[in-house]
């Protein structure tokens, strides 16, 4: 019961699991409350920004201010009037918008310039010029704007500003900025808004309305969904607009984006899609985003602590699935489990236009299946350790380093099976036997027998190795005995400890351990079933609910009514004892609650069966009834030969030797009839004794053995009188002893220890007999002042036709009385014994006494 509590205890539990589910979720929390898979996420987001390029639109271009163009006008900046042309050239292509990535905060030298520029701008239908903000995100940030003259052209102005993150990628931007409030739209979004096309209303997250004075205050934060990587928009360099290279119309109704893409001259910044470090200048990422606005693809992020509900949405369905599932099955679930996540957020970009971060829902996903799997493995590490435990007080005791048992199992190999010699050698020890071996060791191979010159030999490996060599008999059993060998724990255990030395694991270790007491166990129940099939008796086993648990080929031989693994009830019908009858129901209670044996005689087919009921273990849990089925057919057929040798004394020789004394004359010679009383006593002593070995247990009842005391007392008083001697009578009458056996028997075997005291006592002497109650038993003390016994016969007083040399011509007889006393008491499962007195011998008996005396009817 003990065992059952532990396991229980260690078991896996709904509070475990919700406490563990618990766990994981906290887990979540924390990984989402820090952030700390952020820059894995980002990983993936730049992994589904790739996996989502797409076409650029036709109508967005790039003028580009390139290595060309700065190599043939000259270094940046250009002056107005050259900036002037290339607007020019825009209206003259008949653009559809002008987005200058260029900042005009400053007045030129020549004011004529800056009117002609601002004529430019001004021709344009649609003109957006960038704000120049500086500072901002904890120092003083400040706006500056394109100088009056040009501002007054202007259709509207918007924020350049791009988000770096802290991994030096641009991958958001904010559509609303500014300092106090978020008032300027970005450059992409201005240009839209002045074109009639912003998206109604603005994507992006929400932030605080407004910030503190003086800062930069940041609003509609989007994710960039980057079209693919640099130059993937039309590009045209601006010395071939401004020189007139361009075809005419080739820019009509186009967008077009003028900025700087020479790196080291503007906001030249790596993006998500940014391969061969190739960054992407700041025109090109506001191209991407104009785009995007504009066919309402930018990406959002979700609230992070959506992974709160997507754990506690899987996480039961992965424990449910750990705790069902085999261990490749359950890992199989935990990496789907762990890509789920990752899936929907590649499924949320794609189709949503979401970006959901799912690591901090993956990550403990996949710490579940470790945690679950760390128990496990714990659970299974102490499980064998436990196990061994168990086994080990069972298992024999085997020393791979002590060679000495494996050389006693050659020498007695020797004498019993075909062996005309052997030599084991390891360690530096050398044992050897019988003849027929070279005087050079030869070294067997390992993994298999080899044969030279007649001597096989075999090394098993191990830390000291294990040589073998045989020499054989009769080769024909040569492959039974070299089998036998192998499988010797002596020798499987030098492999073992050779197998179990190079693992540092300790699960596997336990679990190798584990497996060979395990086919120790095998053997063990192998060896017990051929124990069992191969013996004289047939057995059976029953637990004490009546269920078949184990039972022997003969047994059903011997009762061939009996069906397999049939109720221990149903074997008693077939054997006749049905529990029917109030005295055979007394007895099936006693034998399962009270372990009681019980035996039964059966006869079928004229056969005869002893069949022996008995009950071990101290709980009915552990109980067990064993049957015991014994074929005696031989055995009773001899006692029925011995019972009409009996009957042809009593009757065929009594019968005329007792009509011959009748028959004598008086004045016949006297040793006539001195011989027949000899042989008539001869007779009856066989007799006696021949009726004592018939005794059966079976028979015996209750026996009030104060009675079969006085009995034999009155039977042998006569013989007492005609000497003279008196009984010395001991006895207490107010304690009734009875006992458990065969009255006749027992009356007939006091009365020869009697007829022996008054036989080897002279006249007028004094046979003392007491009779008293010593623990469990019932003792019977006769003393004599005959000659006493020789005390080198004391220990075979009791055979038979055994008497004392000294006395036998004495004293006439054959030596049966005793031995007749010996058996009835073995019988009855008491003692006997002899002993010499001051004045004579002495006789004890023991018998055990009835556990319940029956009542006085």
């Amino acid at each position: 019961m003990k065992r059952v509590v532990i396991a229980a205890q260690r078991r896996i539990t709904l509070t475990g699991l919700v406490m563990f589910l618990c766990t994981m979720l906290a887990m979540v929390w924390v990984l989402q409350w820090s952030d700390a898979t952020r820059k894995v996420d980002r990983l993936l987001h730049d992994n589904w920004v790739r996996a989502s390029q797409r076409a650029v639109p036709e109508d967005v271009v790039i003028v580009a201010i390139d290595s060309r163009s700065l190599a043939k006008l000259g270094r940046w900046p250009w002056s107005r009037e050259l900036q002037a042309r290339l607007v020019e050239q825009l209206q003259l292509q008949g653009v559809k918008a002008g987005v200058l990535d260029l900042l005009y905060v400053e007045p030129s030298d020549l004011p004529e310039q800056d009117a002609r520029l601002a004529r430019a701008i001004a021709s344009l239908p649609v003109s957006i010029l960038p704000v120049l903000t500086e500072g901002g995100r904890g120092s003083a940030a400040s706006e500056l704007v394109p100088t009056p003259s040009i501002l007054r052209h202007v259709t509207d102005l918007g924020h350049v500003f791009l988000p770096i993150d802290d991994d030096g990628i641009v991958r958001r931007q904010y559509l609303k900025a500014g300092i106090n409030h978020s008032h300027w739209p970005s450059l992409s979004l201005a240009a839209l808004g002045a074109l009639g096309e912003a998206p109604e209303p603005l994507p992006g997250l929400l932030r605080e309305a407004q910030g503190i004075e003086g800062e930069w205050v940041e609003n509609n934060e989007i994710l960039i969904p980057f079209y693919g990587p640099n130059g993937t928009f039309r590009r045209v360099s601006a010395v071939d607009l401004i020189e007139g290279n361009l075809p005419n119309g080739q820019l009509k109704d186009k967008v077009v984006f003028v900025g700087m893409t020479t790196t080291g001259l503007g906001d030249v910044v790596p993006t998500p899609v940014s391969a061969l470090n190739q960054s992407m200048p700041g025109v090109e990422i506001h191209a991407n985003v104009f785009a995007a606005l504009r066919d309402e693809s930018t990406v959002v992020q979700i609230n992070g602590y959506l992974n709160m509900l997507v754990a506690l949405i899987l996480l039961p369905a992965l424990l449910y699935s750990y705790s069902r599932a085999t261990p490749r099955w359950a890992l199989l679930g935990a990496v789907m489990g762990v890509g789920l996540p990752i899936l929907l957020s590649f499924l949320l970009y794609v189709y949503a236009r979401l970006w959901y971060a799912p690591l901090s829902a993956a990550l403990p996903l996949l710490g579940s299946y470790l945690l679950w799997s760390w128990h496990r493995l714990e659970y299974v590490n102490r499980f064998l350790a436990r196990e061994r435990g168990k086994l080990e007080p069972f298992m024999p005791a085997v020393n791979a380093e002590n060679n000495e048992p494996l050389a006693s199992f050659f020498r007695s190999a020797e004498r019993h099976l075909p062996i005309q010699g052997w030599r084991i050698s390891a360690g530096g020890q050398m044992f050897m036997g019988g003849t027929g071996l070279p005087d050079t060791r030869i070294v067997g191979m390992q993994g298999r027998w080899n044969a030279v010159d007649g001597v096989h030999s075999r090394q098993y490996p191990g830390k000291r190795s294990l040589n073998i060599e045989i020499v054989f008999n009769d080769s024909q059993y040569r492959h039974g005995i070299m089998q036998f060998v192998n499988n010797l724990a002596r020798v499987r255990a030098r492999g073992d400890v050779t197998r179990l030395s190079g693992s540092i694991e300790r699960l596997q270790s336990n679990a190798l351990k584990l497996s060979e007491q395990m086919e120790w166990l095998r053997s063990v129940k192998i060896f017990a079933d051929t124990v069992l099939d191969g013996s004289p008796v047939g057995f059976a086993v029953w637990s004490a609910a009546g269920e078949c648990l184990r039972s022997s080929r003969l047994l059903y031989s011997s009762v061939p009514a009996f069906q397999e693994r049939a109720q221990f009830v149903d074997f008693l019908a077939c054997i006749g004892e049905p529990l029917t009858s109030r005295e055979g129901r007394e007895r099936f209670d006693k034998l399962i609650l009270e372990r009681e044996p019980w035996q039964i005689i059966y006869s079928a087919d004229e056969r005869e069966l002893v069949i022996n009921f008995s009950a071990v273990g101290d709980t009915l849990a552990d109980r067990l009834i064993c049957v015991s089925v014994l074929d005696v057919t031989d055995i009773r057929s001899a006692e029925r030969a011995r019972s009409e040798m009996v009957d042809y004394l009593s009757h065929d020789l009594r019968s005329p030797l007792i009509s011959a004394l009748y028959l004598l004359e008086p004045n016949s010679d006297p040793r006539v009839e001195q011989n027949i009383k000899t042989s008539l006593a001869m007779m009856d002593d066989l007799l006696h004794v021949a009726r004592a070995d018939s005794l059966s247990e079976v028979k015996f009842t209750s026996v009030y053995f104060n009675g079969v005391l006085d009995n034999s007392l009155d039977q042998m008083l006569p013989q007492a009188l005609n000497k003279r001697i008196q009984f010395d009578i001991e006895s207490d009458e107010e304690v009734d002893l009875w006992v458990k056996g065969d009255a006749a028997s027992l009356e007939r075997a006091i009365a020869n220890i009697l007829s022996n005291a008054i036989k080897y006592s002279p006249e007028d002497t004094t046979v003392r007999v007491r009779l008293f109650q010593e623990g469990e038993q019932a003792v019977l003390i006769i003393e004599d002042q005959g000659v006493g016994i020789d005390p080198d016969m004391l220990g075979q007083l009791f055979t038979r036709f055994r008497r004392d040399a000294k006395i036998a011509t004495q004293f006439k007889g054959i030596g049966l009385g005793l031995a007749l006393v010996t058996r009835v008491v073995s019988l009855h499962n008491g003692k006997v014994a002899a002993s010499n007195t001051d004045e004579g011998t002495r006789i004890t008996l023991e018998l055990p006494l009835e556990v319940e005396a029956p009542e006085a009817e």
